[in-house]
């Protein structure tokens, strides 16, 4: 075998996005150019503009919406526009296809609250509502009066069993959730000898269709524990309570949907295995650790202007997971040790009510004179060589690529023990309990008081990311497992 062909699945990242999980992409395509590569990508809205040059040896971009559409497949389907809308008069004539939709729809439905399900028969319940849409409109049969019915009773018996009782809102919210994100099951599906899923999420089921349709290998590979994010972030919404378990069980179904058919799980670090074994009852024998690697020779101690002040300098988005007002805590502390101390946040905000916290934060510590939001940056590089050493103070993290990029700049790293942080950085760096800002504080003013130990630290993380963590390393290893998935083994 010697060409073979990849579809690299995505949500909310690659190549609308910028973030970790996208520089691992766009790494991954650019290098391995002796791989022909189709993207799905899954992504909020069709109004995003792509953030990435993609590389020749791509040769196909879908584009799947979730929301902002009025006709789901319409950025999509290869069918004429004309062809969708016969598709779906031809829906609206045919009762029975409605009734075998019915099918589908209580097969996924019981799965969500079901503590064990089969996974063997999901998957044909998905491979068949992949292959029923085919046929009929997806719209036309959602918003029929007979799946409003049947779906309203079947939740209502569902809950009562468990002696809950459910508002009209807590049904219709769930029928939509379906609705939405089932969408990612109208892609097309090209035909390749790998589908490549960059998370146990939604991004895999087109990987789960592959695989009963063509025999495709499915490698799955884990950056964040998707589940995990899931949970804090609607932990923290604002929707009813027996809303957010009926969107959590989707959540962790289609998560374990992923585990259980990928040929290959290959997350970025050691610690997310427990998830995946744990949580995702994943076989060991499945599980290979592929490191993230950088360009150590872009990422490198670099003559950059700098301000006299000793500066902290931290690149993350303003969000929630990031909890950058512990950051802003710890500048308010590093204060009282350091009287000019200057902390710098490269990053755009994803929220602009956090981002609202967190400026009014600022105004309360009274560290405007010391904490400045300097935006997104297209040049991390020198943003890191700007600061006299590097702070993650993330509460959800795999293996970021900022921190091994901080350490090939020569910057010692105090951050969060998160993820896969501790099996980089320890003995390298400083790892810290999320939230203790106090102790964030205290190991950066002992590095500010102790310059030597500083600069013996910072070369020794340089050395500690050569050994491993290099571009070629990641490439390596992912080239290798590539070809043996092809060839039918692992």
């Amino acid at each position: 075998m010697n060409n073979i062909k990849v579809v690299l699945t995505t949500e909310g990242t690659y190549p609308y996005y910028t973030g970790g999980v996208s520089t691992w992409a766009h790494i991954l395509l650019n290098e391995i150019k002796d791989i022909e590569f189709n993207i799905i990508a899954i992504m909020m809205h069709p109004f995003v503009s792509i953030k990435f040059d993609l590389p020749i040896n791509v040769t196909k971009l879908i584009n799947i919406p979730l929301w902002g559409t009025e006709e789901p497949v319409e950025y999509m389907s290869e069918l004429p526009f004309h062809k969708i809308f016969l598709k779906k008069f031809e829906t609206e004539q045919n009762e029975k296809a409605i009734d075998e939709f019915l099918g589908y729809l209580e097969g996924i439905t019981i799965s969500i609250y079901e503590e064990n399900p089969d996974f063997e028969k999901i998957g044909d319940i998905i491979f068949g509502f992949h292959n029923y849409f085919l046929k009929y409109d997806y719209s036309t049969v959602f918003k029929s009066k007979k799946v409003w019915d049947f779906f309203y009773k079947l939740m209502m018996e569902l809950n009562k069993k468990r002696g809950l009782e459910l508002s009209i809102y807590d049904i219709v919210e769930s029928l939509r959730w379906i609705y939405r994100f089932f969408i990612s099951l109208l892609s097309p599906i090209p035909k390749a000898d790998i589908y490549h899923s960059s998370a146990a999420a939604f991004c895999g089921l087109p990987c789960v269709i592959a695989k009963k349709k063509f025999g495709s290998k499915f490698l799955l590979a884990e950056h964040g524990v998707y589940v995990r994010e899931q949970y804090i972030f609607i932990s923290r919404s604002r929707f009813p309570f027996l809303s957010k378990m009926f969107i959590m069980g989707l959540i962790k179904l289609i998560s374990r949907i992923n585990y259980y058919f990928a040929d290959q799980v290959s997350p970025v670090c050691a610690y997310n295995k427990r998830w995946e074994v744990k949580f995702g009852k994943t076989k060991e024998k499945k599980i290979k650790v592929i490191y993230n690697g950088i360009d150590t020779d872009r990422f490198k101690k670099l003559d950059v202007e700098k301000d006299k002040r000793f500066t902290v300098v931290s690149i993350a988005r303003i969000d929630p997971l990031k909890d950058i007002e512990t950051f802003i805590r710890v500048c308010a502390e590093l204060k009282k040790e350091i009287p000019n101390v200057l902390c710098k946040l490269y990053g755009p905000p994803t929220s602009q009510d956090y981002f609202k916290r967190c400026k009014e934060l600022v105004k309360e510590l009274d560290v405007k004179k010391h904490f400045i939001f300097a935006g997104s940056t297209s040049t991390p590089e020198r943003a890191m060589n700007e600061g006299d050493l590097f702070v993650l103070t993330s509460i959800s993290e795999a293996f970021p690529f900022v921190v091994i990029e901080a350490m090939a700049c020569e910057r010692v790293v105090v951050s969060s023990d998160v993820g896969g942080v501790r099996e980089v950085l320890e003995g390298y760096g400083f790892l810290v309990k999320p939230k203790d800002y106090k102790v964030f504080a205290e190991k950066i003013v002992y590095l500010y008081k102790n310059r030597e130990v500083l600069a013996e630290m910072s070369l020794a993380a340089r050395e500690r990311v050569l050994r491993g963590f290099r571009i070629r390393d990641m490439v390596r290893n992912y080239r290798i497992n590539y070809y043996k998935l092809a060839r039918g083994g692992f």
